[in-house]
């Protein structure tokens, strides 16, 4: 058994944006935008990362999102859905 195999998911993604430049994290990201059967999920997963960027670097952010969305671009793929609307019937913050 390896480390991350006792990490939870969000433990991942934070090391994950610890130790990888934006370039490479979106790289790794769209090398698998494919494979998500549910695209909302990998989404939300790129606002948690670009969510974790913004903590540090608010350039590395904004890195992340217009190189994950370049890649996706690249590979016929919609971009990210940065902004999520509310569910139906919910106020708008």
């Amino acid at each position: 058994m390896h480390f991350c195999d006792t990490c939870s998911p969000s433990t991942r993604l934070a090391l994950a944006v610890k130790t990888q430049r934006p370039s490479r994290l979106a790289r790794h990201f769209a090398a698998f935008a494919g494979q998500f059967y549910d695209r909302s999920s990998l989404d939300a997963f790129a606002r948690q990362a670009r969510d974790l960027y913004a903590l540090d670097d608010p350039g590395q952010a904004e890195a992340f999102r217009r190189q994950l969305d370049r890649r996706l671009h690249d590979r016929y793929h919609q971009p990210v859905a940065w902004q999520i609307s509310p569910a139906r019937g919910e106020p708008t913050p």
